[in-house]
């Protein structure tokens, strides 16, 4: 990393603010959660050095807490330490990003399939209503946090019947993507939101109760958005289980995506 890398990705601990911390709360799953919100947001950038020292200067803390907190955002995936050297985030990865969103696919996928069919009428209104709000916000899509927080309520409404340990591990995936989109500036295809049509599909089907419909246009969607950003950061990069992952929930009556852009 040069000189001028070292100094960007220091900046981001100049601005740590002192921890709050609530009485009788752990203090290092606090320390995590404010660390791994930076990372996932893209405050602290990738390969960025973790220095624990100065991590618990700025947050009044020892370092013992801290310490943890960084073993926690390793178990997470979010840092990586090699022996005898300091932690540091992890560098980009097109096979990351292709596992963050295939899974995505077949999670979401399958989440839908079980859904759709127990949905009643205030869930199909649920789900209009949410597509107005982000329709509404089309100017933020991808970018205000609460244009991202209803567009994370949406696709979980999408999956309302599966467990919640399922539901964790998918809203995990959603703040993992955010971090790509955020860390290399990925906005989507110009016009701005010009996915929102697929989520008014999406909708469409559930109102039918169209469950194969519904989980195949989630696919697509979710495919269209790994396949774009992986276009623009590693063109060269063939992201064969997106496109395995798509063909699960493919019907048989649909013809070929051509609408899936292929990098």
């Amino acid at each position: 990393m040069s000189d001028l890398d070292e100094q960007t990705s220091s900046e981001w601990l100049e601005r740590l603010k002192p921890l709050d911390r609530r009485p009788g709360a752990p203090v290092a799953q606090a320390v995590h959660a404010r660390l791994r919100a930076l990372v996932l947001d893209g405050t602290i950038p990738p390969e960025a050095e973790i220095n624990q020292v100065g991590i618990a200067q700025r947050l009044g803390l020892s370092r013992t807490p801290v310490r943890e907190a960084v073993r926690m955002l390793q178990e997470e995936g979010l840092v990586d330490a090699e022996p005898w050297k300091r932690a540091r985030v992890i560098r980009f990865s097109p096979a990351h990003l292709e596992s963050v969103y295939t899974q995505r696919i077949m999670l979401e996928g399958l989440g839908t399939l079980l859904t759709v069919p127990k949905m009643t009428s205030v869930d199909h209104d649920t789900l209009h209503r949410l597509v107005d709000g982000l329709n509404d916000m089309s100017d933020d899509a991808g970018r205000g946090q609460r244009w991202n927080l209803l567009h994370n309520e949406f696709h979980l409404s999408l999956v309302a019947a599966t467990s919640p340990q399922l539901q964790d591990v998918i809203s995990t995936n959603f703040q993992r993507a955010a971090q790509f989109r955020s860390l290399y500036r990925y906005r989507g295809p110009l016009p701005s939101f010009q996915h929102h049509g697929e989520h008014e599909r999406i909708v469409q089907h559930c109102s039918r109760g169209d469950a194969t419909a519904a989980a195949f246009e989630l696919a697509e969607h979710l495919a269209r958005t790994a396949l774009s950003l992986i276009g623009q950061l590693a063109p060269a990069y063939s992201p064969d289980m997106i496109r395995a992952a798509l063909d699960r929930f493919r019907p048989d009556h649909a013809p070929e995506a051509a609408s899936t852009p292929r990098p």
